[in-house]
This record gives structure tokens, sequence and C-alpha cells, in this order.
């Protein structure tokens, strides 16, 4: 029990943004002799084995073919996200202002904004440089504290414990450092895209710095602020953490599928990009990704124009994402009937508008899965006058004609720069996923 939360405490610890979580996962794979797979060239794949495929280093998709063909014995998939809100640099416009010296940031989705504020923050993500004649990817962390976005004094704004509204343009540009030569005007205030020295940003010339290549070498880059505080385990029960929507979820399902043995169906785990801002991306769950992949396992396993039909039409999904968590300071927020509390389970959840994928037939498979880890699960249903979030369960079963049912740890203050959940209901997540792809 302690190994797998100290794996997804330090799974989360090292994994900044959806880049470093991929990569994180494939070394998980790895580890275990799972086999790449380019989507250029033809597979061949063997019966029991594992293999995945890697887009856009966001998204990953590994499978273990069954020991039936795909139209025999179908496939079981579970999925989950590897992005969460957060707060993307604008990494070549330089703001200063009195010589103060700010990133100029954009919403990743739906933050709330206002935990970000008077923290130590890191940044951290991807970055193209040109290399030769080519371009290499470079992961990018700032493992010393990077930026704060400071607020202001109670004394100037006495009424913003009332409450108050963030405007991202203007109060949220983040604070990095000082113009050293002390050259700027007094009340001067600048936007300008570069600096007078390099030509460049002073940010992208001290990222340069630190990858050891010229400002002018960087193509582009993918970079976004994050907590540097690392995950804590308090009192033993509960986890806080950044990202645990949804790196507890890629967590979960990635323990659960290196767990498992070969059966007759085909195992496969998911891990889309993009879920926060509508999963419209080339490696998200609205693209043909998923799609692609099982078709061609099934063109790989046998070669009848039905085969692929037949397949989806036997196989079953599971949607793992955060579910809502009863907050007892919010009590009115709740339909206390259908509301999860930590520590009590994982929890399935539904929606009449379908902004979840569960339904009265998907139902079945949480149901079966759970009875045959033990396992008590709860159920999540919003208020009837209040519309939950949407997942990635109702795109992945539109899209592939597969019975989808969503399921999540129940968890408090989701979308803030730290979240909490139970230990206990990860571990029930784990087994519940095992019991599922068994």
């Amino acid at each position: 029990m302690e190994q797998q939360i100290k794996r997804l405490m330090d799974f989360i610890d090292a994994s900044p943004t959806p880049f470093q979580a991929v990569d994180n996962l494939i070394g998980m794979l790895g580890a275990m002799g799972a086999q790449a797979l380019d989507e250029r060239k033809l597979w061949q794949l063997e019966p029991g084995a594992v293999y995945y495929v890697s887009r856009g280093g966001r998204s990953l998709v590994a499978f273990r073919m069954g020991l039936k063909a795909p139209a025999e014995a179908g496939f079981l998939l579970a999925g989950a996200h590897t992005d969460s809100p957060a707060l993307k640099v604008r990494p070549e416009k330089e703001l200063q202002s009195k010589d103060y010296m700010r990133l100029a940031l954009e919403s990743y989705g739906a933050p709330i904004l206002s935990g970000w504020l008077d923290r130590p923050l890191g940044i951290a993500g991807n970055i193209a440089v040109r290399d030769g004649d080519g371009v290499s990817l470079r992961f990018y962390i700032s493992h010393e504290p990077f930026a704060v976005i400071p607020n202001l004094a109670i004394h100037l704004n006495r009424d913003i414990n009332k409450g108050f509204e963030y405007n991202l343009h203007q109060h949220m540009p983040a604070f990095f450092g000082l113009v050293s030569s002390g050259t700027g005007e007094a009340g001067a205030s600048s936007e300008s895209a570069r600096s007078a020295e390099t030509g460049f940003s002073e940010f992208l010339a001290r990222v340069a710095a630190e990858l050891g290549v010229e400002p002018a070498a960087i193509v582009s880059a993918d970079l976004r602020l994050f907590d540097i505080e690392p995950s804590r385990l308090l009192d033993g029960s509960l986890i806080n953490a950044p990202r645990l929507d949804d790196l507890a979820g890629c967590a979960a399902v990635m323990e659960a599928f290196v767990g498992v043995e070969a059966r007759a169906a085909t195992q496969v785990a998911c891990f889309f990009d993009a879920e926060e801002i509508g999963s419209m991306t080339l490696g998200g769950a609205q693209s043909s990704y998923l799609r692609d992949i099982l078709a061609r396992i099934t063109l790989v396993s046998r070669n009848s124009g039905q085969d692929f039909y037949r397949a989806l039409s036997c196989s079953s999904c599971v949607s793992v994402d955060a579910s809502q968590a009863w907050h007892p300071g919010y009590p009115e927020k709740f339909d206390e009937f259908y509301t999860p509390v930590l520590g009590k389970g994982i929890a399935v959840k539904s929606n009449a508008n379908m902004n979840y994928a569960t339904d009265f037939n998907s139902l079945q498979i949480a149901e079966i899965a759970a009875a045959k880890a033990n396992l008590n699960i709860q159920r999540y249903m919003s208020r009837a006058d209040i519309q939950p979030g949407k997942t990635i369960g109702p795109i992945t079963a539109s899209r592939t004609g597969i019975s989808t049912v969503d399921v999540g740890h129940p968890l408090l203050a989701m979308h803030a720069i730290r979240e909490t959940i139970a230990a206990s209901d990860h571990l029930d997540m784990i087994a519940f996923l095992r019991a599922f792809y068994s």
C-alpha cells in the first residue's frame, strides 16, 4: 500500500506538464519490456506482448495483445488524461515596468486563479531547438523557484476577502526578476516583444542559457507554471498534491495495466492530452488517435473487413477522471444522496445530459468489476440545477461505439493549484481497474 501511494506522489512530482507525464509513463512501460511502435511503419504484433504508441509527446496508448483475436474477445480499455488546468507562458513577450520583469501568461483550461498567487512557482514544458538541419525537443524543468505572482496589499484592496475577480492579463503576470542594468525609466511601462540587449525576451535568453544554446536556436516552446512544492501525505490518509486531476487517474490506470496478465481480450491503457480544453488535438479523445490504433490492432490480428466493427461491439471502456467530493463548507452545492465522500471508495459518475458516459447498460461494467474486487462504490450526480464538467468518457464512447462507464477518485478543490484525495480511494481505484482488466 505504501509503495503504491509513494509511486503516485513521485509520479506527480516528476510530471509538472503532460510532456513529462507521458515520458514517465513510457519509462514504466519500458521497465516491463513494452515495445515502442511507430505509426509510419508496419506493425507485427504477438499475442500477450505489450506495445505502446505515443503521439505529440503528450498522449500515449499502450496495449497488451489478447490471447484471442479482437473480433472474438474485443478490447478492455481504461483511459485518463495527462493535462491539468494551468497557466501557460507566452515566452516571446517581454513585460517590464519600473525595472520589474514579468512573464505574460494565458489560462490553460479553467484553473482557480487565486491559488496561484503568493507562492514560489517553477516553469516546465518542452522546447523545440534548432539542431543542425533539423529540430530536437528538449524537456525543461526549473528545479528551483522561478517566479511569483504577488497579490495586492490588503491596505489597497480592503474588500479582497469579500471576493475579488482577478484579471489574467492585468493582475496575473508573474514576477521573475529585476532589470539588472537599472536602465528602466521611473514610471515607464513596456510590453516590447524583444529586449534591446539580446534581441530576445529576457525569459527566453535565460532558458536558452540553461539549455546551453543561443536564443535564436529556440524555434518554439510549450511552457507552464507549476507548484514547486512536492506532494504531501497528511495523517497517512490524505494526499494533497498538484495535478491530481488527472494524474491520479493516469497513475491508477498504469498501475493496473502493468499488474495484470494477458487475457482473451486485448487490454488497452489510454492517456489523452487536452481534456481540459475540449480534447480537439492530434492526441486528444476527439481525434482519430484511439480509433486508428484499435483498427490497426484488428487489421494485424486478422484481415476480414468486418472484424474491426465486431471487435468494437464486444468491447468495454472505463473513463477515469476525478469526481467532486462532498465539501462540508459548502453543503448547499451538493445533492447529498449522490455525493461521494473521501475514503469511502471510488465514485461512478452519471448525468442525464451525458456529460459522463455512464448509462443504464454501462453501469454494469462498474458493478461487475467492483464486485470482483470486493469493493464498495459510491455514486456521483450533481444537483439537478448544476451541470457538471465533461470527461473523455462520452467522447470515447461516441467515437468508438464502445460501452463506457465514468469513474473517478472523489476529490476536493478540483482545478485548484493543489487538490486532495484519500489514499485509500486511490488503492481502491487500482484494485477496481485490475479487476476490470482481468
